[in-house]
């Protein structure tokens, strides 16, 4: 118990009394990672330098810039040693899905590739938690994610304006990403973040600039067609707002309101298939010859391979862009094995099942869901954005953004790949929303033992 209040001390105490050196170098490596992760080095493609599984394209600063950030907060990590163990091993669930991914490296296809991508994981985590610990006023990640996104859309915008040729491809806006979908998706992370953060912000000048900001991230999101990431904003625009007012409502009512929604969701599934029985119609006609731009094909195929596997996977990250003589995807004849290159299946939960079998699956859909339910939590029980500047500790706005970026990654899973995955921009965000709603968690726990 003595360990817990310890923690409860430490992190809930105002910046003012915290170390300042601490809390100023733990916000100018959060910055450098997030410049790193969002717009990566002049000249470079964007989408190798942090996404690990495109072994054929990662850059070569790549680990070298991950493993200099993580040395780069060891003077932090050394003074908030407590706080950073207590973060770490007060993640069970997901200390236990990293245990099981670890132990897949025994039986991976590639165990080199696995080794190494387990490791780049490891090295994120850490410097995540160290961070996270370092900085004593809550609000300052929260503020340095959309300050960052804002800036690199204005960048986009700007390229756009001077080149607009390169900047816009044939299939969408790519700006200075080079590829639409890394476009759309800091788009819609950089919309995720900035809209709660307006209420974050103390002075009208920046609440202004940044709707501004976010103005432009949703007219170049449109701009990148890409639907998933669009989809997911349009989601979230009217899920979030309703769960923040449920999750206000007694446990009894939201639990009502749930059973309710659920019991209709079965009741239009098992009446949509009764009337399809009535009128001799086939259930899945809507979707026949609707191919999600050629996904259906790599699902096909991915399906084929978990069969050959499906309790245990291929290993941790072993699956696509490994070793040439082993990779599945390369032994077929198809159009993702010869036309282009393609490193994932552009389905989480498939990616999961293949990668990690059926418990890697399990495993990694608890804890996002574990993920979503401490912050439906902590909307109900954080602090303003004004007592949260003053006081530190997790803002309601704050909580308000996380639950909006697990959400809407349970969306886009089902098109994209970015659960557990080395998935630049998404799995380094998932990363900071479960540690920084584990910090809240230990804080709240603590107090209720006092």
């Amino acid at each position: 118990m003595s360990g817990v209040q310890t923690f409860e001390i430490t992190m809930s105490r105002p910046a003012a009394s915290a170390d300042g050196w601490v809390q100023k170098l733990s916000i100018t490596i959060l910055v450098l990672t997030l410049y790193y992760i969002l717009m990566g080095v002049p000249g470079e493609d964007l989408s190798a330098l942090s996404d690990t599984s495109q072994t054929d394209k990662v850059s070569a600063y790549n680990s070298y810039v991950w493993l200099g950030l993580l040395a780069m907060s060891m003077p932090v990590l050394i003074r908030r040693w407590r706080d950073v163990r207590q973060l770490v091993l007060s993640n069970v669930l997901l200390l236990m899905l990293l245990g099981y991914f670890a132990l897949s490296i025994t039986w991976a296809l590639d165990p080199s590739a696995s080794a190494r991508r387990f490791m780049f994981t490891i090295v994120q985590f850490l410097l995540f938690a160290t961070l996270l610990c370092g900085m004593r006023r809550a609000p300052v990640m929260h503020v340095a994610i959309a300050a960052i996104c804002s800036l690199a859309a204005v960048a986009d915008l700007v390229f756009w304006v001077i080149n607009p040729g390169v900047a816009m491809a044939d299939d969408g806006f790519a700006g200075l990403q080079g590829q639409k979908n890394q476009a759309g998706l800091l788009m819609m992370y950089g919309i995720l973040a900035a809209v709660p953060c307006i209420f974050l912000l103390r002075q009208w000048v920046w609440r202004i600039g940044l709707a501004g900001s976010t103005a432009i991230m949703l007219l170049m999101l449109f701009a990148t067609r890409s639907s998933t990431s669009t989809s997911v904003i349009a989601m979230d625009l009217v899920l979030v707002p309703a769960l923040l007012v449920i999750v206000k409502l007694p446990k009894r009512v939201m639990w009502l309101i749930g059973l309710s929604l659920l019991l209709g969701i079965a009741t239009a599934g098992l009446g949509y298939l009764a009337w399809t029985e009535f009128v001799g119609r086939d259930p899945l006609l809507p979707l026949r010859g609707a191919t999600f731009t050629q996904r259906t094909d790599i699902w096909s195929f991915v399906v084929e391979e978990i069969q050959k596997r499906p309790l245990l996977g291929a290993g941790y990250s072993s699956f696509w862009s490994i070793d040439p003589t082993v990779q599945p995807s390369l032994k077929s004849d198809q159009w993702f094995a010869v036309d282009v290159v393609i490193n994932e299946a552009h389905n989480g939960y498939l990616d999961a099942l293949a990668t990690g079998g059926i418990f890697g699956l399990i495993g990694s859909v608890a804890v996002l869901f574990r993920c979503i339910g401490i912050a439906c939590r902590a909307i109900a029980g954080t602090r303003t954005a004004a007592s949260s500047w003053r006081e530190g500790g997790l803002a309601r706005p704050t909580a308000a953004f996380h639950l909006s970026l697990t959400l809407g990654l349970v969306l886009h899973n089902f098109t994209e790949s970015n659960l557990f995955s080395n998935n630049a921009l998404l799995a380094a965000a998932l990363m900071l929303a479960m540690l920084d709603l584990e910090k809240w968690h230990i804080t709240e726990r603590a107090r209720a033992l006092l």
